[in-house]
Parts: structure tokens; C-alpha cells; sequence
């Protein structure tokens, strides 16, 4: 059953979650149906489900870590449960006690709370359908008549929140916030509707219809208009910091561990001795550690003022798999360098790794400054060694570790839901499949480029960081320019080797790391990026040799299951999606 909330009956909440951020003296005003008070709630719901999204979705694209080896198993039922009660039970029954309100007094007009109210179910109404594909809407919020929604099928919902789009667009022209309080825009109407209509693109392109995506208009092009949530840096009551800061800034260290494929891609060959190092690798991740038991770092001796390469040497007590083979099916591939630990002191996890907690909180590499507001990663690529003469001994140098509560930017991070980097991305990619390749490098270039300013600006958070590690103009340009180039000399296809990697990178596979790299901290978009082409290649593979399918779609979810008997469960994950062609990714 989808729960409703009528105005008659009272609007309540139940979700802590949902209320954390509100701004009320008197939390007994919220059965008032106070209009304002009801939009944050919309906002927060949509946030919190949209958060679910981008957790989930960066997982199965190895942006982040994913903590299971199967993948049925690992996204069940519960995965959802979450957000489903955002849009079911709180933003579709507020939405619908605003439209009450407002059709009940001529004094007041709720035009922009209702429009942008809109926009935030059409974005979830899409999200649910990329994810699981049939789903109630027609006959949602409406108890008396249907206490069971049966659902519908998932294109007609995709259509029907275009319809919302174009609604909220016009409700939209000309609206005036009041006396409410957005926390996305601040009451700017004109960047929802270009969100709506950055929306309405992404439909665009997730359906193949790329003409639509190359000609779109006043869509989100400048950081300015960027959709993102902004957190805040107070701990207690409420926590308002960035939930990634929350879990790893404290007195017993970090407690997430990062995708030691990301962190492999964005490192390059050793770090700063190499052009190919990201620039935004020192925002992203913070260090803790300076060399990872079975991988290796530079060494840098003062005395000789030379550098060598070194390995950290196993430890079955911090990290088990360092005393462990390289599992068979990762043997002779590029997985075989980071399958257990990372170079230059990063310490994350595999796709699929499923050990237990071993005691390395105080080693493992937390967020950095983007997104999450933490610490920009002031340390060397390589640990300093000199001969003390009064010791009679050498001496190795790492680094002080500044993780700390509070430390950093406090945790006064965003949640990036829509960026204008994304926006280059998708135009890349329509006009790859276009044939347009040259078209496709000058929007890869504006994505790379757009992302980077975008995070380098985020450095400013961290008052403490000695900023001579940031990289200089010089720097970014020329890694912009050389990946540039590397798109534009790969190939428009390669084929694979014998263990199932591209014998050389094509232009997709360059596309799409270089998408999900500025996709860190989102990623809901990922997850259809990779069954909608079938990229990049050159994915981790799972640490599970025989992980199950890849999942086309995830299960529904329990609650909603349990109580509603027109809804039936699946026993797979193999149901595609309505613009879903089957196209796999060898690395699933």
C-alpha cells in the first residue's frame, strides 16, 4: 500500500531524517499545513531519495566501493525502501496539500512551490523508472479508491513526468518564492526552469533521441546554475554537515572506505611525477597512510636527493588480502595492480570485496574537499628518508594526518545532483552517437574543464591545507589538453583481449571514465550510462569470479511489497527497462 496524507486528515511526518534541516520554533506548527513548511519537506524528501540514488548508482559504476561480491544479493530488496517512502508517502501527498491550499484561498499563490515541487517528482518518477521500470502513479494518492496502486507501465510513466516537467515550467514563468525557502536555488525560478528543461535532455538521452540532446536550450551551462545541495557544518541537533564527512571526520578515523578504481584512474602512473595525475585527485581523497601493505610508493632519499619505487610490506592484520593471491580471473589484468591496495598510500577497496573490518580506520583514505567538505590532501607523493648521524640511523619521514572533527571545511559540502559539467558530458555523448566525434571532443573538454574549476574552487574550504600541493593553471591545462588528445587519436572502437579488456581504450571508454569522474559524489546517472552503452570497458572487474548478472533493474521494494498485494516481487534482476537494448559491459 502507498501511503497518503490527506489535508484533511493532517499532514504529519514521521521521517527524523526529512526534518533535520527544518527551520521551525514550534515543530507543532507542522499539522498547521503550513504551504513553506511543507516545500522543505519536499526538498529534503527529494533530497534524501536522490542521495539513495547516487549512493547506489556509484556503486555498481565503481565510483565508490561496493561492499558485496553478488549482486542480487547485494542490491535486495531493502535498497530502495528508503526513497520509495520519500516520493510516496511524503512528496507526492505534500505536493497534492499544497495544490489544496492554494486552490482554496485567492490570497495566495503557491505557483512556485507547486512548479518546483513538480520538477522534484518528475526527476524521481524518472529515477524509479531507470532503476526498476513498472511503477504506481496513475493511481497513487488517491486511498479510497485505490488502496492498492497497481503499477503502470514504465513508459507512460517516463511520458507523464515529462508532463510534469512542462507543468512546472509553466506554473513556473514569473513565479514568486514568497515567503518560502528554497534551499536549492534560493527562490531563483529561472534556474528551475532550466533545470526542467536539463531534465527533459536527460529524458532525451536516455531514450536515444539525440537530436533533442544536441539542440537543447537554457539548460544548465554555468556552475552558477548547478543543482546541488548544500550542507552545512553544525554536528548536533540537528547534524547538517555532508553524511560522508559525518562518517569518516572522527575521533575513531575514517569508516567508509573509497573505489580503489577511481582512485588507480585519477592517480595516473606515480601521482605529481606524472602529467597523467588528475587534478582533482587531492580534492576528492584524503590520505592517512603513506605507503599500503602490497603496494607501492616513492621513495625519496635526501642525502642522495634520488627517488626509487618501494612496496609496503603485507600486513594480514590491517589488510588480510595483502597476504592473499590475486584471484584467478583479475590475474594478467590491469585489476592485478590495485585488486587489494592502492600506490602512493591510498588505501580503499575493491568492487565487490566483502571482508570483515580489520582495524584500519586510522589508515584508510577518507573524503576529501569535494564534495563532502572534508580535508584537501596536503601530502606528498613519496615519503622522504635521510641517514641521522646521532641515531646512527636512517629515518623516514610521512606525514601529520589533520583528520579530525571539525577538521577541513567542516563538513560544509553539496550533494551535486545536476551539474553543468554533466550537461557537456551528455552532449558528448549524443554526439558519439551522432558519428560527431569532433563535436564530442569540444564537449569532452568543456565537461573536464567545467568539472575541475568546479572542484579546485572547493579548495577554499580547507583554511589549514598548505595550498602549494594544489595544481597551478599550467597543470590543469595540460592534463585537459592531454586528455583531449588521447580522445581524439583513440579509436571509434577496439576490441578485447583475451581476458575481456580493450586491447586499447576507444573514444567511449575515454568518454565515460572521464564522465564518472566528475560524476564523484552523484553518480545516479552511472548506473544508466553503462546499460544504455556498455561503457567504459575498463571497469573493475568484481573480486568475485562468479558475481551473477549485472543487474538491468533492481528489485521493488519490501515494505511496499509486503502491503500492497497487486505489487509482485521478482526473483531476478534481469527485467530491462523500456529504453533498455541489453548492451553489456564485459567488465559485468
Amino acid at each position: 500500500m502507498i501511503f497518503a496524507f490527506t489535508l484533511a486528515a493532517g499532514i504529519t511526518f514521521n521521517s527524523c531524517e526529512t526534518l533535520e534541516l527544518e527551520q521551525v520554533d514550534n515543530p507543532n506548527q507542522l499539522t498547521e499545513a503550513d504551504p513553506d513548511l511543507l516545500l522543505n519537506s519536499i526538498q529534503l524528501s527529494y533530497r534524501n531519495a536522490v542521495t539513495t540514488f547516487n549512493n547506489v548508482g556509484s556503486q555498481l559504476s565503481r565510483i565508490e566501493y561496493m561492499s558485496g561480491r553478488n549482486y542480487f544479493n547485494t542490491w535486495g530488496s531493502g535498497t530502495l525502501d528508503g526513497a520509495w517512502t520519500n516520493l510516496y508517502a511524503n512528496i507526492v501527498p505534500d505536493i497534492a496539500a499544497i495544490q489544496e491550499i492554494d486552490a482554496a484561498s485567492e490570497d495566495v499563490d503557491l505557483s512556485f512551490h507547486v512548479g518546483v515541487s513538480k520538477i522534484m517528482e518528475a526527476h524521481l518518477l524518472m529515477l524509479f523508472v531507470d532503476y526498476i521500470g513498472d511503477i504506481p502513479y496513475s493511481q497513487i494518492n488517491q486511498p479510497d479508491e485505490f488502496p492498492n496502486p497497481t503499477v503502470d507501465n514504465d513508459e507512460e510513466v517516463y511520458a507523464s513526468a515529462r508532463a510534469l516537467l512542462a507543468e512546472a515550467k509553466s506554473l513556473l514563468n514569473g513565479a514568486s518564492i514568497g515567503t518560502g525557502t528554497d534551499f536549492y536555488y534560493d527562490g531563483d525560478a529561472d534556474a528551475w526552469i532550466k533545470l526542467a528543461n536539463t531534465l527533459l535532455m536527460r529524458a532525451d538521452l536516455t531514450v536515444g533521441n539525440y537530436s533533442a540532446v544536441i539542440n537543447a536550450t537554457n539548460v544548465i551551462e554555468d556552475s552558477a546554475d548547478d543543482f546541488e545541495f548544500a550542507y552545512g557544518t553544525n554536528a548536533n541537533s540537528p547534524d547538517t554537515r555532508h553524511p560522508d564527512y559525518a562518517s569518516d571526520y572522527r575521533s575513531d578515523g575514517a569508516n567508509l572506505y573509497r573505489s580503489n578504481w577511481l582512485i588507480n584512474l585519477m592517480a595516473g602512473s606515480y601521482g605529481d611525477y606524472f602529467e597523467d595525475d588528475d587534478p582533482r585527485r587531492r580534492y576528492y581523497f584524503y590520505r592517512q597512510n603513506a605507503i599500503t601493505p602490497g603496494n607501492i610508493t616513492v621513495l625519496y632519499n635526501q642525502d642522495t636527493d634520488s627517488y626509487s619505487i618501494i612496496s609496503g610490506a603485507p600486513n594480514g592484520e590491517t589488510l588480510s588480502c595483502s597476504l592473499e593471491t590475486v584471484p584467478s580471473q583479475l590475474e594478467f589484468t590491469p585489476d592485478e595492480d590495485y585488486w587489494c591496495s592502492a600506490k602512493l598510500g591510498y588505501w580503499g577497496r575493491m568492487h565487490g570485496d566483502d571482508d570483515g573490518i580489520p582495524p584500519d580506520n586510522f589508515t584508510r583514505t577518507a573524503v576529501g574537499v569535494y564534495p563532502a567538505g572534508g580535508n584537501f590532501d596536503d601530502h606528498d607523493d613519496f615519503i622522504t628518508t635521510y641517514y641521522d648521524a646521532e641515531e646512527d640511523d636512517d629515518v623516514f619521514v610521512t606525514y601529520t594526518n589533520r583528520l579530525a572533527l571539525g577538521a577541513g571545511g567542516g563538513g560544509a559540502g553539496i550533494e551535486p545532483i545536476m551539474l553543468s559539467s554533466y550537461v557537456e558530458f551528455m552532449r558528448a555523448e549524443a554526439y558519439m552517437a551522432q558519428s560527431n566525434p569532433t563535436a564530442a571532443a569540444a564537449a569532452l573538454e568543456d565537461g573536464i574543464t567545467e568539472s575541475i574549476t568546479k572542484v579546485v574552487a572547493f579548495g577554499s574550504l580547507d583554511g589549514g591545507a598548505d595550498s602549494s600541493y594544489a595544481p597551478d593553471e599550467t597543470r590543469i591545462q595540460t592534463f585537459i589538453d592531454d586528455m583531449v588528445a588521447e580522445f581524439e587519436s583513440a579509436s571509434t572502437t577496439t576490441g578485447l583481449d583475451g581476458f575481456g579488456w580493450p586491447v586499447d581504450k576507444d573514444k567511449m571508454d575515454i568518454l565515460g571514465e572521464q564522465y564518472f569522474v566528475a560524476l564523484y559524489g552523484a553518480g545516479a546517472d552511472a548506473f544508466n550510462f553503462i546499460r544504455r552503452t556498455g561503457y567504459p570497458r575498463t571497469l573493475a572487474r568484481n573480486v568475485e569470479i562468479n558475481p551473477g548478472p549485472f543487474p538491468r533493474t533492481l528489485l521493488y521494494p519490501s515494505g511496499e511489497v509486503s502491503s500492497n498485494p497487486n505489487l509482485n516481487q521478482r526473483t531476478d534482476n534481469a527485467t530491462q527497462v523500456f529504453w533498455d537494448n541489453g548492451v553489456t559491459n564485459p567488465a559485468n
